[in-house]
């Protein structure tokens, strides 16, 4: 476990802790401050806590059957199960692939909006889609693909004398044998490496990334910025189905939550835009996105058709 979610399971734990202390009868004015502090501590803390009292209320409505009315003690409201389900339903994320085929010997693979899964390749490399993806590969080349829309991470098997080959658009990415993720994007193609080294060149353009690079490759250009593991951690965490965000601007959360689901959320205002959060959530969880953003920050929702406004 990387350090990165070695600290958001940790913070989980916390405030699962602070969830079943709160509702035990011994519960005061004295506990009361501690949570309040706690909270004011880190805004991660009170994400956590407001995403997971969510959760539990909705694995509550799952298991009401279950449950015998008057004989369960307080604390099992907090068992193993409980938690377990909990953070299932805060972090889950929908995996379906539809894959095909075609005359020319050509596979297609495809995600839906929110959807993300696992492909094994033919040569022995495993490439996880993301939301909306989709690839392409060939009978004929089993070391290239095509990378159409979407977001891949690719866990590329090692071969030496063949290097594997993903076209993205006008832009390239060779490696031998590593692990990196590539996002087509309306600014260009995204290329962020985990572990070994990565070619991406785009025109006359191409630069060499090493772990915790990564290079925008547009127009006959490359940008390449290097990033602490921390930053890749977050960057990588769609593959267990979270989006982590640390001092992100809101507006720049919001287009993340919109590439998972079809219902979009809106700001109203670059002052309501630039309000800073921090936290793991589960990417198609707008409901309890919008929740904690009117409990923990204050801020009104309110549809427009299939859209969400959010507002001061």
């Amino acid at each position: 476990m990387t350090d990165t979610n070695r600290k958001a399971a940790t913070v989980e734990e916390e405030a699962a802790a602070w969830l079943a202390r709160q509702d035990r009868r011994d519960w005061d004015a004295a506990q009361q401050a501690g949570l309040d502090a706690w909270l004011a501590a880190d805004t991660r803390h009170r994400v956590a806590w407001l995403r997971l009292r969510a959760a539990w209320g909705e694995s509550d409505a799952l298991r009401g059957s279950e449950r015998a009315p008057a004989a369960t003690p307080p604390l099992a409201r907090f068992s193993p199960w409980r938690i377990a389900a909990g953070v299932a339903l805060a972090c889950a994320l929908g995996a379906q692939l539809a894959s095909m085929r075609d005359d020319h010997g050509v596979q297609r693979y495809a995600t839906a909006v929110g959807e993300s899964r696992l492909v094994a390749l033919a040569d022995g490399s495993r490439v996880t889609l993301n939301t909306d993806t989709r690839l392409r590969s060939s009978q004929e080349d089993a070391r290239t693909v095509w990378l159409d829309s979407g977001e891949a991470y690719f866990d590329v098997a090692h071969d030496p004398a063949h290097p594997f080959v993903i076209e993205a658009g006008a832009s390239r990415i060779t490696v031998l044998g590593t692990r990196f993720t590539v996002r087509r994007e309306d600014g260009g193609t995204r290329v962020l490496v985990a572990q070994g080294r990565v070619r991406v060149s785009d025109g006359a353009a191409a630069v060499e990334l090493a772990p915790d690079e990564e290079a925008l490759a547009h127009a006959g250009a490359i940008a390449r910025s290097v990033h602490d593991a921390a930053h890749t951690d977050r960057q990588l965490a769609w593959r267990e189905g979270r989006i982590v965000f640390d001092r992100t601007p809101l507006g720049e959360a919001v287009d993340e939550f919109n590439r998972y689901n079809a219902r979009k959320i809106v700001v109203d205002s670059p002052e309501v835009a630039g309000i800073v959060l921090g936290g793991s959530f589960a990417p198609t969880n707008v409901d309890g996105f919008l929740r904690l953003l009117e409990q923990g920050f204050g801020l009104r929702t309110e549809r427009r058709g299939k859209d969400v406004v959010i507002s001061r």
